[in-house]
């Protein structure tokens, strides 16, 4: 059993090792680190095996060096899968400290025992150390298992060292032979054969995990501004079969788009859109989904506003964006928008019925002159040049 995982452990180790480097070429940089600390690990395992012919010191240390770059390693992707501070010299510090330990004991007073302890003891700190770090970061569930395997894993380097002491009383050496055929040696191989495997798949769904939100992500969002596209949009607003909600669409469109690009070039222009999806955004309920239907339109669906309540804020918004100053961005004239607004209806069947009727109260206030707000479906009275409204014949 025990020659068994002898070629399983080096075999499992060196298998993940490849599949998170072929991950890291698809752009997650945290599993560059997990691959080469599972192929440092495959290493350290496999060192009896492919350089038996070496003397048993120089096994001993590089196998031991080997270990202690996996978990710094390990621990190294934790911290950058979760963008937490790296603390990359004080953590090399401490392999450097643990490998003149081990070598102390492995070449001038050989003490087994000892080169054990020391060796699980450095493995646990240096992965418990980011674990602890990365503790309140995991938010997805299959970050949060990956932390927890982590957990684990260094709580079981410290019951082997418990294990250990129990099992060998003080003064009493262990010889090499003896521990290959101790229990705690089936043991230790048996826990890294199945921690490791565990932390491994919990590292590959959290990349997963990461790959499916980020091509979710980009299925969703407009790739210049940010904000949701129509798919984005479409998901995210209440569904109207059950029941028509309460809301209102805000849809607006920047004026004279098409003389930014000519005099200013199409990168202004598309520093002009980015500024106003921040600004929507920005000045937009938390709960607000705000999309760009394309070229300059952009809608906004405000859930549980009236129209006269989402007009006050589209005239918030209309201000805001014309008093911006886009000299420093290359733009040397004014950015106005204008700005249509309707509440959703009982009678409409999408949120496009009313995203219809915004749209239609848009083109009027482009026919009106520009730069301002129109109400649709509501009797307000006007408050100022800015804000106009029209009822429904």
């Amino acid at each position: 059993m025990q020659d068994n995982f002898a070629y399983l452990l080096p075999f499992i180790m060196l298998t993940f090792g490849v599949v998170f480097l072929f991950l890291q070429r698809i752009g997650h940089a945290s599993a560059r680190y997990w691959g080469i600390g599972y192929l440092s690990a495959a290493f350290g395992f496999a060192t009896p095996l492919v350089l038996g012919g070496l003397p048993f010191e120089i096994q001993a240390i590089l196998s031991n060096l080997l270990f202690f770059s996996a978990f710094f390693l390990y621990g190294h992707a934790l911290l950058t899968h979760f963008q937490r501070p790296l603390y990359t010299k004080v953590r090399l510090s401490v392999v450097l400290v643990a490998v003149a330990l081990v070598s102390f004991h492995v070449v001038v007073t050989p003490d087994l025992k000892r080169e054990l302890v020391i060796g699980d003891l450095v493995c646990a700190l240096l992965l418990a150390f980011p674990v602890w770090l990365v503790r309140k970061r995991p938010i997805a569930l299959a970050d949060r298992l990956m932390v927890a395997i982590a957990s684990f894993v260094v709580l079981e380097t410290l019951v082997r060292i418990v294990m250990l002491l129990v099992m060998t009383p003080n003064g009493s050496m262990i010889e090499l032979s003896e521990f290959f055929q101790s229990d705690y040696a089936f043991y230790m191989q048996l826990a890294a054969s199945i921690f490791g495997f565990l932390l491994a798949l919990s590292v590959l769904a959290s990349q997963i995990s990461v790959t499916v939100d980020r091509h979710l992500h980009a299925a969703e969002h407009d790739p210049l501004t940010d904000v949701l596209n129509r798919r984005g949009f479409d998901r995210r607003v209440p569904d109207f079969r059950t029941d028509t909600p309460d809301g209102s669409i805000i849809a607006c469109d920047i004026d004279h788009f098409k003389h930014i690009n000519d005099v200013y070039g199409h990168a202004a222009g598309d520093i002009v859109l980015i500024g106003l999806a921040e600004l929507l955004r920005r000045n937009a309920p938390e709960d607000a989904p705000v999309a760009r239907f394309g070229g300059e339109e952009f809608v906004v669906f405000v859930p549980g506003q009236t129209a006269a309540e989402a007009g006050q804020l589209a005239s918030r918004m209309r201000v805001g964006l014309s008093s911006l100053d886009w000299r420093n961005r290359g733009v040397g004239s004014q950015i106005t928008a204008s700005f249509g607004v309707s509440a959703v209806a009982r009678g409409d069947h999408s949120v496009h019925d009313a995203i219809k009727r915004a749209d239609d109260s848009l083109y009027s206030a482009k026919r009106g002159g520009r730069d301002q707000v129109v109400l649709e479906g509501i009797r307000l009275p006007a408050e100022g040049p800015s804000l106009r409204v029209i009822t429904k014949a």
